[in-house]
């Protein structure tokens, strides 16, 4: 019974490695969810257009700061002996810290430094969401991959629909959405707020990495026939080789054995 189980487990395992390496990012979900939730938080203290919806974004702010702390608390304790320190756990830390003075509600209207400290915050939450999600995807990931960006587009188009005036409904947020990621540049709907050009600046550098990778995978995908075809003719000669050298080993063992006595 036991090994049957074995068995199964390990046909499981066989079965489904490849989603198993791509839900790896999973063992952070804590510092995911903070990552994503500081998203919205930026937006709605910049396009909020009441208080209520600004105390919303501080608040949101503060607990992403929150929530990324006791992550990055919990696997300084997991990893407190090894002698060589990632640097993931200092860019954490530096998120923390945005955020935290982020959720200070100012009534002063954003400054150039407030400018350029908000969006180096922005741009170290995207440095640390690849580092968390897109190193994971491998070119067997074709599937997945497919469907992080059909996910990316829709709420990319829900973002452009709510930070845009010009988009009417969602489809033309969908339709803005891909032709940013795209970087077509079509002209019919444009990005005319602070707030939706620098959102469509993320999409932006998020599609490039994005479609990169999608492409990468799809190359893979004819590079590894070619390689498969080339590893069978290779394993092929390799066991047709070895045939003939076992024959030439026989060969000169029957001619180097000694001859029979009644036939000398």
């Amino acid at each position: 019974m036991k090994k049957a189980k074995d068995r199964h487990a390990s046909d499981d395992s066989q079965i489904f490695p490849l989603t198993q390496r791509f839900l790896a990012w999973f063992t952070r979900p804590w510092l995911l969810l903070g990552l994503i939730l500081s998203i919205p938080a930026f937006y709605l203290l910049l396009a909020g257009e009441t208080d209520a919806a600004r105390r919303a974004g501080h608040i949101m702010y503060g607990a992403v700061a929150f929530i990324i702390a006791g992550d990055t608390v919990a696997q300084w304790k997991l990893n407190r002996h090894r002698e060589r320190r990632s640097g993931k756990m200092l860019l954490d830390i530096l998120i923390v810290v945005g955020c935290l003075l982020s959720a200070i509600p100012f009534d002063t209207p954003w400054s150039t430094t407030g400018w350029l400290l908000r969006l180096g915050l922005c741009a170290a939450i995207v440095l640390r969401i690849a580092t968390l999600v897109l190193r994971q995807m491998r070119p067997s990931h074709l599937v997945q991959m497919l469907m992080l960006a059909l996910l990316m587009l829709t709420s990319a188009g829900a973002g452009f629909y709510w930070l845009e005036p010009n988009v009417l409904n969602y489809a033309d947020g969908v339709w803005l959405a891909f032709t940013t990621v795209a970087t077509v540049g079509y002209g019919d709907i444009v990005p005319s707020t602070p707030a939706s050009k620098i959102f469509a600046v993320f999409i932006v550098l998020f599609g490039y990495a994005m479609f990169s990778i999608v492409t990468a995978n799809i190359a893979a995908l004819f590079v590894g026939k070619e390689e498969a075809v080339l590893e069978r003719e290779l394993h092929a000669d390799i066991r047709a080789l070895a045939q003939e050298l076992a024959a030439l080993r026989e060969e000169l063992r029957r001619r180097e054995s000694p001859l029979p006595q009644n036939e000398a």
